[in-house]
């Protein structure tokens, strides 16, 4: 018998990689850049991560200037789907318009739930 409490789980997506129509330069929205992809949610509902697979390219299959567009839709499309208690989509592109000596550059987007 398991003691009183909670039980969160966190389903996570790590490592995808996505080719996305997204950057400030018109041939990145044109063409595309490829970036990789962390998604973590938690919840106490179940969260299936073949329909967050799912709404992750969905998401990825529209045009952004800014990463911060794709995540702030992505996270917008797990609100809707999910009730979240925490949310995190790590995004870093991979392929740069400009000389560079990086593995990459991206954005942290975390969400966590008002208490």
């Amino acid at each position: 018998m398991q003691p009183k409490g909670k039980v969160k789980r966190t389903v996570f997506i790590e490592g995808l990689k996505l080719h996305v129509k997204c950057g400030v330069y018109p041939e990145e929205r044109k063409l595309g850049v490829e970036i990789e992809l962390d998604v973590e949610v938690s919840s106490e509902e179940f969260v299936d991560y073949q329909e967050l697979y799912r709404t992750v390219l969905e998401v990825s299959e529209e045009t952004y200037t800014y990463i911060e567009e794709f995540q702030d839709n992505l996270l917008n499309n797990i609100l809707k789907k999910w009730n979240p208690d925490f949310v995190r989509i790590k995004s870093v592109k991979l392929s740069m318009p400009f000389q560079n000596s990086f593995k990459g550059a991206g954005v942290e987007l975390i969400w966590e739930r008002e208490k």
